[in-house]
């Protein structure tokens, strides 16, 4: 059986090879399309820009009759078209489509033959408000503001966005933020305006409010007569880079101002951005919660847990728990210890405390820092890692009399790269250089008289930068914001205006945040 199937398997070999092919290879070239100079990314914003293309299109034939080819311009998301823009070798068009990030095709037709050709580049969608500083303060009338410094594709300052939001008028500014980070689900990332007065959650693309959505909306807790009264001052965590990545997608709090504190995990709770009852207790007397000052540590680069501090007791607590933990925990002192977590031990009192991304000691993350003072307005700076269970306590520097009026600053800011706080009182810019042994206090004198509402490093955008935001005011030209290098000699310290970071005719600014994204 073999044998056979050899010899039948020849046979058919020779029979092709005899047989004569008597097809049509008569081949005629056809015009070939080339579609170049499209860039990767059209970042377009809605209602505002006209997506303007021109490519560089090269074909081989000539083609004198207008009707031989046929051009698409289609917009896709995902793989589903959305829309045709247009039909014209150049593209000019208005684009009208939800925020996203989009894929254009460019496809030509050659009516001739029926072959299509093709190329494609991104489209980016946002709004006038996708990205850029957004500050808070007050406005000319004496209520809590916001405007912005619009960064989506040109620089643009927005005035007004508060007041135009629908919603009622608000007083005692504290901030506003995103929250949430690249998340595009509302349920997920939220911006905040936040006051003493009330605070709400706006329409990310429109920026408008409704007085439904407040923190109550997303509160699940049996412990308040009234959810409505519960206003939130604080959140965390940050943005901390400029594409909106967060020190921690899924880990949140927030706090309110009667100083309780809310977490959740967003993952734990079904991709949604909603609270349990406040974290601020102990196990060991639930039933009792604990009054907070207005800060919250962190490691910003990834944040695992964090530090609140206790008012009722005057002592630093941890939490480390987020999505499972309903309480937490006083932080333990050695007598070896830089510095004591319990300041009724030493009669200490908090005045402020900042996140920054400074690593020393090898705090990869981030370090954050804390003034306290004592019955004698004595000061001291403590530096500590916010991280973990057992948070390392870095170092304590105390505060020498040549730093003038320390105790008495409207504004503080520390650096993440050097030794050196900067603080305000009134219109006099200060810098104190808290190197041990090595202290300095130098008075910066570049801002002129008006008075200084604001000092903030930036830890969101550029942090490497060492980059200082300083905003001032008066009753003339109004709020201005400016952004200053700080420079690198250790032997001083200086500041340099950024060129184009200078803007006025702004609010009297309390505090400012990046929006990376709609």
């Amino acid at each position: 059986m073999k044998k056979i199937s050899i010899t039948i398997l020849t046979a058919f070999i020779f029979l092709s090879a005899c047989y004569k092919d008597k097809g049509n290879y008569d081949y005629k070239d056809i015009n070939e399309i080339k579609i170049t100079g499209l860039k990767e990314n059209y970042p377009v914003v809605l209602g505002v820009d006209v997506l303007h293309i021109e490519p560089n299109i090269q074909m081989t034939e000539e083609i004198t009759d207008p009707d031989r080819l046929s051009y698409y311009w289609i917009l896709y998301r995902g793989f589903n078209p959305v829309d045709t823009l247009g039909r014209q070798p150049v593209l000019d068009a208005r684009i009208n489509v939800n925020p996203d990030v989009y894929t254009l095709y460019l496809r030509i037709i050659d009516n001739a033959t029926g072959i299509a050709w093709k190329a494609g580049a991104t489209v980016t969608v946002g709004t006038r408000y996708s990205s850029g500083l957004m500050l808070m303060g007050t406005g000319e009338n004496g209520s809590a503001e916001v405007d912005m410094i619009s960064m989506t594709n040109d620089t643009l300052v927005i005035h007004g966005i508060l007041s135009n939001s629908g919603l009622p008028a608000l007083h005692d500014p504290v901030t506003i933020m995103q929250i949430g980070g690249k998340d595009t689900n509302s349920n997920n990332g939220r911006v905040w305006v936040m006051t003493k007065s009330g605070s709400y959650y706006l329409d990310r693309k429109s920026m408008l409010g409704n007085t439904s959505k407040t923190f109550a909306t997303i509160t699940v807790t049996n412990e308040f007569a009234d959810k409505q009264s519960l206003t939130p001052i604080l959140a965390i965590p940050q943005i901390r880079e400029r594409a909106g990545t967060m020190s921690n997608q899924n880990t949140r709090a927030i706090m309110t101002s009667d100083g309780n504190i809310f977490t959740t995990h967003t993952f734990l709770t079904g991709g949604g951005d909603y609270y349990t009852n406040p974290v601020n207790r102990e196990a060991s007397n639930y039933d009792k919660r604990l009054k907070t000052a207005p800060f919250l540590w962190y490691a910003i680069g990834s944040m695992n847990t964090m530090i609140w501090y206790d008012a009722d007791n005057q002592r630093f607590m941890n939490y480390n728990g987020f999505g499972i933990g309903t309480t937490s925990t006083a932080l333990t002192d050695k007598a070896t210890d830089a510095f004591p977590w319990d300041q009724a031990s030493v009669g200490r009192t908090l005045v402020y405390g900042e996140n920054t991304r400074n690593t020393d000691g090898g705090s990869t993350n981030g370090n954050s820092f804390a003034i306290l003072k004592d019955n004698s307005n004595q000061c001291h700076i403590y530096k500590f890692y916010a991280s973990g269970a057992t948070p390392p306590k870095r170092d304590v520097y105390t505060v020498l009399p040549l730093a003038v009026d320390f105790d008495k600053a409207n504004c503080y800011a520390f650096s993440s790269r050097r030794s050196v706080v900067f603080y305000s009182v009134g219109n006099r810019l200060y810098a104190y250089d808290y190197n041990k042994g090595l202290e300095k206090i130098y008075q910066l004198t570049q801002l002129g008289p008006d008075e200084i509402t604001m000092l903030k490093f930036d830890t969101q955008i550029d942090y490497a930068t060492n980059a200082l935001y300083i905003a001032t005011y008066n009753a003339s030209s109004k709020g201005r914001l400016r952004r200053f290098m700080v420079g690198t000699n250790p032997n001083s310290v200086d500041i340099t205006p950024v060129d184009r970071s200078d803007w006025d005719g702004l609010i009297k600014i309390k505090d400012m945040n990046w929006r990376a994204i709609n």
